[in-house]
Order: structure tokens, then sequence, then C-alpha cells
């Protein structure tokens, strides 16, 4: 996408990565770690169901031994304190996670992860999607 000129004559590009783009990039960073457990956690966020899919086709086209521990679909309506989103947060048995959801979404699940003890130590989440940037601000 192109944004307005900042001073006359020049612009500014932005290129960002697609999803499956993203996904090769972080299972390469997997492999080299030799962190083949996993598990997936989205949101409704539109999408998700295509990120799933593409993470199926790269664990099974894949000669490495991916232990895809499940899919956790959130829904973060109707859970105002977060508790529900805590609970199944700890369900998840792997310390490996790659999260798909809104920006939004994504600074409400980091918050139950820190509150349940899952941001910590130990635990690696990566965060994927095309909507997570644009703001000054970062997320804790």
């Amino acid at each position: 996408t192109c944004s307005p000129p900042q001073e006359k004559g020049s612009t500014f590009l932005q290129l960002g990565s697609s999803t499956e783009q993203q996904l090769q990039v972080i299972f390469e960073v997997l492999e080299e770690y030799d962190w083949t457990a996993f598990a997936v956690v989205t949101t409704l966020f539109p999408g998700y169901e295509d990120f799933v899919d593409y993470v199926e086709v790269l664990t099974d086209s894949s000669f490495i031994g991916w232990e895809h521990r499940g899919v956790l679909t959130l829904n973060l309506t109707d859970d105002p304190e977060g508790t529900r989103l805590r609970r199944q947060l700890r369900e998840v048995s792997a310390q490996i996670r790659l999260l798909y959801c809104s920006r939004e979404e994504a600074e409400a699940i980091f918050r139950a992860a820190r509150d349940a003890g899952l941001a910590g130590p130990g635990y690696i989440w990566f965060i994927v999607g095309t909507n997570l940037g644009g703001s000054d601000q970062l997320p804790e």
C-alpha cells in the first residue's frame, strides 16, 4: 500500500508479506531450532480457516516429523474478564504457539496469557497476520 508522501517528491511504499510467506519463514525458524511440537491458536478473525489449512499443508508436505498438537479457536466475545480465555490457553499442551488474530485480539490474548503464566520464559509465541502493524504503540 502507498501512504501519502511525507515530503514533496517522496513516496513511502510499504510491502507486506502474505500469511503464507510469514508461515514459511516461521516454519524455517522452527526447523532451525528443532522446535517440532507446536499448537495453533486462532480467533474467528477472517482468514483463520485458511491459516489452519496452510499450517496443515506445510506440515503434511514436510519430511520433518512435526508434532501438531491441535488447533484452539477462541471466541473472545462474552468473556470480559478473560476467565474462559485463560482456561483455554492453559489447556494448550505445546510451548510453541502459532497465533492468528487481529491486533486488538492479540492484546487481549497476550494479557490473558501473561495472567495465566504462559507468556514468560519457556513459552514461544509467533503471531501471524497481515494486519498487525500501523500503530506506534506496541502491545506489552
